[in-house]
């Protein structure tokens, strides 16, 4: 290189990123790509951080950026201190405003701060890159405020998401009722059901347990996924909201035909692998008893 001032401009970068490696007491580096406020997280207090980790083929792990919740830390007494490794003491050397970066190789990362075995498709020698930044300090009253807040969000998102996933399955058992010239009632929850044989003993309240023969069938298909083979006994608070609300609108000695909304059975998550996610379903059931 013949340029002096290339030459000395290198060799600035060079120092001012070798100024930036920090260690840990430990010998455990990093890097600090922004530098915050400067003041020492105390103990007690928690990180409210974003954090991205990927492994050495540079697949994402982990992106919290991406999530509804921030990553949480909290800063460990001086008790603890003894029996930190791997990344875990990097956390009492942070301050707010704080962007860090470092590779930690894997069998450490699994062994030391994840605690469990080195997955057999990950290569031993292969580095993760963690890349982590301090956004807020908060103490636990904040956090569990926070944390409310978050949980409140998360509530009304799932609400409104079931509302819309209603609306769907109702238009969807409206088609197949009206195709198939089924002559059902509609129950204001979303419920269709058919009463096809009258009973007249008493009906059952959510609190009671129901003696039950029954067939379940997918909506779009017919497909069976379940059936009684001799009368089953049921707790009824603990079965799908579809039964919760059609078995009180029987009496015993009733047979009936019930058409549930996925939202009112298995929701997104389904039954795999027999009931698939939002699956509307039908049901042939006959109440032969309360308990």
């Amino acid at each position: 290189m013949k340029n002096p001032k290339v030459l000395t401009g290198f060799i600035l970068l060079l120092c001012m990123a070798c100024s930036n490696v920090k260690e840990t007491p430990k010998g455990f580096k990093y890097t600090v790509v922004r530098k915050g406020d400067g003041i020492l997280v105390k103990p007690g207090k928690f990180l409210i951080m974003s954090m991205v980790f990927k492994d050495g083929k540079d697949s994402i792990w982990n992106d919290s950026r991406k999530k509804d919740a921030p990553m949480v830390v909290m800063v460990q007494d001086t008790m603890a201190m003894k029996m930190e490794d791997g990344i875990d003491e990097i956390f009492r050397q942070l301050s707010k405003g704080d962007s860090i970066t470092f590779k930690i190789p894997a069998q450490k990362l699994f062994e030391k701060t994840f605690r469990q075995k080195l997955p057999a498709k990950i290569d031993p020698k292969s580095e993760f890159t963690f890349n982590m930044a301090v956004n807020e300090v908060y103490d636990s009253a904040r956090v569990m405020k926070m944390q409310e807040e978050l949980m409140a969000k998360q509530n009304e998102k799932y609400l409104k998401e079931q509302k819309d996933q209603l609306a769907k399955d109702a238009l969807i058992i409206d088609t197949y009722i009206k195709t198939n010239k089924i002559k059902a009632l509609a129950d204001s929850s979303g419920l269709w059901y058919i009463i096809t044989k009258e009973g007249n003993g008493k009906k059952p309240t959510l609190s009671e347990t129901v003696v039950v023969n029954y067939v379940g069938k997918l909506l779009e298909g017919g497909k069976v996924f379940d059936k009684s083979a001799a009368p089953v006994t049921f707790s009824l608070a603990r079965l799908i909201k579809g039964w919760q609300i059609g078995f009180p609108l029987l009496s015993v000695g009733s047979k009936a035909t019930l058409f549930v909304p996925s939202s009112l059975g298995y929701g997104r998550r389904g039954f795999p692998p027999d009931i698939p996610e939002n699956a509307n379903l039908i049901f042939d059931v006959e109440l032969i008893g309360i308990k």
